[in-house]
């Protein structure tokens, strides 16, 4: 017994530690290109909105990979595609360096990077929704401040390398940083019933077929000979590989709006706020001791709140009313910030804020959909988020080309992030209506 408590904390470990590093990673390689943002302007003789344009590719591209989380998890398992993404993530960085033209860089950050760190942070977030059974919102906690930790670390880290180095030598630096999640990932174990932790990827018809009757045992073997149905069958398998069968849930668009919204805002933050710091008169220097700040305030928050969570002394859907709204303000009075520590004041408080609202989104998730669909909701959230920041990842970079200014821009910003107080309203209404039904 005390072999089986021992494993199973070693497993929980695993889990949490390998999370928050792909957070890091994953918000690093965000934050660290909109940190070189200026730089790889004026390197490449480019508009603002082309080189944003290019960074938001890379995460919507990422977004859009995420549907091939539940295939490599259910062939390879979990260590397997974390580790070898890893690797990948490190050598195409590393890559990026050698690279004579922006659209070099984009493409390789865009099929390599982006990706696979995008698919190791939704299959350990969704390991850990099928591990842990108590203390999830405390483990959600530890292991999202990773996006806190790139802030203070990565962020402030980056500048110096491209002062210091210049902007190829900070690839490759930050590319042999990323190398370290290859060497985290053999700390994952598989659970003791890994096949029956990975039900959800089996085919529907494997547990139809044994109640088939005679009959319909006969109208089957019919139906195959069908090369319609054949193919037929096989768009039904495909689908149900790729867990497109929860985009059918109303339960899935409730719970798309309070993590694709909120993460939106944030990458646009992460891509243009160095940038926005330094149209105000402030230097990339105390642009990113604002970036500091707000890493701060987002690792605090998440630990604080996922114990008080945990305890049980707040509600779930009230919390996520109030931090909704209070984030989203912050991002709407940004413009009138415009004094050192005002705008020191204002990042501390909108990560924080925002990182409670990452941290209830992935709880409301699974509260909403149950723990074994977990890696294609959040496959296709990802997805679905990445056609937001690639339909409209530009327009910051392109206000400020047309205007001079990224104020309006980020009041767009703050509106946006006040969109999923529609989803608990939505939820209301639905959950009315199935008590009427009854």
């Amino acid at each position: 017994m005390a072999k089986s408590y021992c494993t199973r904390h070693l497993r929980s470990f695993g889990i949490v530690l390998c999370m928050h590093i792909s957070m890091m990673l994953w918000t690093g390689l965000t934050k660290a290109l909109g940190v070189m943002l200026p730089t790889l302007r004026e390197q490449f003789s480019a508009d603002t909105w082309i080189i944003g344009g290019l960074i938001a590719a890379v995460s919507a591209t990422a977004g859009f990979a995420g549907p091939l989380s539940g295939p490599l998890d259910g062939t390879f398992g979990t260590r397997t595609a974390v580790v070898t993404s890893g690797l990948l993530s490190g050598v195409s960085l590393i890559l990026s360096s050698f690279s004579t033209h922006i659209f070099h860089i984009a493409l390789i950050l865009c099929f390599l990077a982006g990706p696979a760190l995008f698919i190791t942070s939704i299959l350990t977030r969704a390991m850990a929704g099928r591990h842990f059974t108590t203390g999830y919102a405390m483990a959600i906690g530890i292991g999202s401040s990773g996006h806190a930790l790139a802030m203070m670390i990565i962020g402030p880290l980056t500048q110096v390398f491209l002062d210091v180095y210049g902007w190829r030598s900070t690839f490759q630096l930050l590319g042999a940083i990323s190398l370290h999640l290859w060497a985290f990932a053999f700390l994952l174990r598989s659970p003791p019933n890994p096949a029956q932790a990975r039900n959800e990827y089996l085919p529907i018809a494997f547990s139809e077929e044994r109640e088939l009757s005679t009959n319909e045992l006969r109208s089957l073997d019919a139906e195959k000979r069908s090369c319609l149905r054949s193919l037929k069958g096989a768009i039904k398998a495909v689908t149900n590989q790729f867990g497109c069968s929860v985009c059918g849930r109303a339960e899935f668009w409730i719970a798309f709006p309070v993590f694709g919204c909120d993460s939106f805002a944030i990458d646009m933050w992460l891509m243009y706020f160095v940038a926005y710091a330094n149209t105000k008169g402030f230097s990339g220097y105390e642009a990113v001791t604002f970036t500091l700040a707000g890493g701060i305030g987002n690792i605090v928050s998440k630990i604080i709140f996922g114990l008080i969570l945990d305890q049980g002394l707040l509600q779930l859907r009230l919390s996520l009313f109030v931090t909704i709204i209070a984030s989203s303000l912050s991002l709407l009075l940004l413009p009138w910030m415009n004094t050192y520590w005002m705008m020191m004041i204002n990042a501390f408080l909108y990560h924080g804020l925002s990182g409670i609202v990452t941290t209830l989104s992935d709880i409301y998730t699974r509260d909403l959909l149950g723990a074994e669909d977990l890696v294609p909701a959040f496959s296709w959230i990802g997805v679905f988020t990445a056609a937001l920041v690639l339909a409209f990842g530009i327009f910051p970079g392109l206000m400020f080309d047309k205007t001079g200014s990224y104020d309006l821009a980020f009041v767009i910003l703050g509106c946006v992030a006040s969109l999923p107080l529609v989803s608990l309203f939505a939820e209301v209404l639905l959950n009315r209506r199935r008590e009427r039904s009854l």
